[in-house]
């Protein structure tokens, strides 16, 4: 059952859900031996736990584009879901690949290590959507 936010003006439902450990990392893909790549148990056991906690507080599958709204904090990750009105058909990769290799070509460049960056606003848009986007011009 979608929960929506107390007081929230958009129609549109807010999912949330609270991961209630200490969130962790991703682990890079390792090889075998032979050479086979594979991902980390645990990886695969805190992917497992997160779905979990999905599947328990929320228990559906949302259709369509989204935005997702994360907070990590030493305790937990709060997540909330809510449908979104921009679509990007143009761009297929997964957002995430792009903010990653963004940050990862400023390392050095921008800042000192992307592990500065405390804070995220990416999304995919259309070109007829850029002018909604905020862009800094010299």
């Amino acid at each position: 059952m979608p929960k929506r936010k107390p007081g929230a003006l958009n129609p549109h439902p807010t999912y949330s859900v609270v991961v209630a450990r200490r969130p962790k990392v991703k682990a890079r893909p390792r090889h075998n031996k032979k050479g086979q790549v594979f991902t980390p148990r645990s990886t695969l056991e805190e992917e497992d736990y997160v779905a979990q906690a999905w599947t328990e507080q929320v228990g559906e599958m949302i259709e369509g584009p989204l935005e997702v709204y994360l907070v990590y904090s030493p305790t937990e990750t709060v997540l909330h879901v809510i449908p979104s009105p921009h679509v990007a058909r143009t761009l297929r990769g997964d957002l995430d690949n792009y903010v990653k290799l963004t940050l990862d070509a400023l390392n050095k460049v921008a800042w000192d290590d992307d592990g500065q960056v405390v804070r995220i606003h990416a999304v995919k848009v259309d070109v007829d959507e850029r002018h909604q986007t905020n862009r800094k011009t010299s």
